[in-house]
């Protein structure tokens, strides 16, 4: 939440190690990153940001993405195109899928987290028990400042 922090936050071009480093020095396990990271099934992302994965992505979902972004770096296209305006669990089957944005994402779909990442894809209401319980422990971890901010707009801090 606060500018000084934000370099404690895994940056969108992280391999699995570095994601679980980064949770873990939080007192986060690599479940509870991978049930975390199920947050990216809402929002919207900079362009800069993941063109260079377009070779790695699914063809025909990189196709629809280089039109959006027109060659623009700082475009903003949503995170899930599928349920784009819902916070659900279909951001895990776009991880199976080959269809998500960032190497950070598209690294959960390794032999260390697939299997996390498919049980949230496949069993119904899993996910988001378990994301409830991540975002109540993560929202009592304490920064350099006196705990965390929920932003109600994710790239400003609250009045």
């Amino acid at each position: 939440s606060f500018a000084n922090e934000t370099d404690q936050l895994p940056g969108p071009f992280s391999n699995v190690a570095q994601l679980q480093a980064s949770f873990a020095a939080k007192g986060l396990t690599s479940d509870e990153m991978v049930t975390l990271s199920g947050a990216h099934t809402i929002g919207r992302a900079r362009c800069m940001f993941f063109s260079s994965r377009f070779s790695e992505m699914d063809p025909a979902y990189a196709a629809k993405l280089r039109a959006e972004c027109n060659g623009n770096g700082n475009t903003n296209v949503n995170q899930d195109d599928v349920t784009s305006n819902v916070l659900d669990k279909q951001y895990y089957q776009n991880v199976l899928d080959n269809k998500v944005l960032f190497t950070s994402d598209a690294v959960l779909n390794s032999t260390v987290t697939r299997a996390q990442v498919t049980e949230n894809a496949d069993k119904a209401g899993e996910w988001e028990r378990k994301f409830e319980k991540a975002m109540e422990k993560m929202g009592k971890i304490k920064g350099d400042q006196q705990g965390l901010e929920i932003r109600k707009v994710c790239w400003r801090v609250n009045n």
